[in-house]
């Protein structure tokens, strides 16, 4: 028998966190209550199988850049991409953040302040990666000396888990445990690996 445990929120439009190697923000929707289940059916991860990409945005962490994200899911196995580019057509990349979980499992069902329904889910930290995709880019990560590399190379990945990065903003080591809600409406997925309350706007399409 599944147990309602009811979280009283107070409702208002709230700033998600999204992470890759930058915090990007978007107006959110909360949860309003939980529905705990000590077992939530494995059909229900199916759902969310196969790959979401987004449109072409601005990136938030730096409005003169753009970014097309990636979520792609294949049984317990959860890999979300982050292409970054210099226009705003997305066709002149600069560099490519890249976070594999393992261990995706789903914990308990929502219901979000605009009454639709949801899904929390836990999953282990794998590894979080940049990759240089051009020399500005090398330079200039290299002069920032972000997360402590000042090795930047072209096409070479370096992982940032467990490190502090830009503003000494931390990111879960090696496979540490990270929670997050989504929210599923037809082909449109929303979703945050940061937050097991609110989620944000950015919109991902089944491809």
């Amino acid at each position: 028998m599944k147990n309602i445990l009811h979280i009283t929120l107070i409702l208002f439009f709230s700033l998600t966190i999204f992470s890759c190697a930058k915090k990007s923000s978007d107006i959110s929707i909360s949860v309003i209550s939980v529905q705990e289940s000590s077992e939530v059916s494995s059909s229900t991860i199916k759902e969310i199988e196969g790959t979401w990409v987004t449109n072409c945005n601005t990136a938030t962490w730096n409005e003169q850049h753009y970014v097309i994200e990636t979520i792609t899911v294949s049984g317990s196995a959860f890999l979300w991409k982050w292409d970054e580019y210099f226009d705003s057509s997305c066709s002149d990349v600069y560099m490519i953040w890249t976070n594999n979980y393992s261990s995706l499992s789903l914990t308990n069902e929502v219901t979000f302040d605009d009454g639709s329904k949801g899904s929390q889910f836990t999953m282990n930290v794998d590894s979080q990666e940049g990759l240089m995709k051009t020399e500005a880019a090398v330079k200039d990560y290299n002069n920032w000396n972000w997360c402590g590399f000042s090795d930047w190379v072209l096409n070479t990945a370096k992982d940032y888990s467990g490190k502090k990065c830009g503003n000494n903003e931390s990111y879960p080591a090696r496979n540490a445990t990270v929670n997050g809600v989504y929210k599923l409406d037809e082909s449109s997925l929303l979703i945050t690996k940061d937050s097991t309350t609110s989620v944000g706007s950015t919109v991902f399409i089944k491809q």
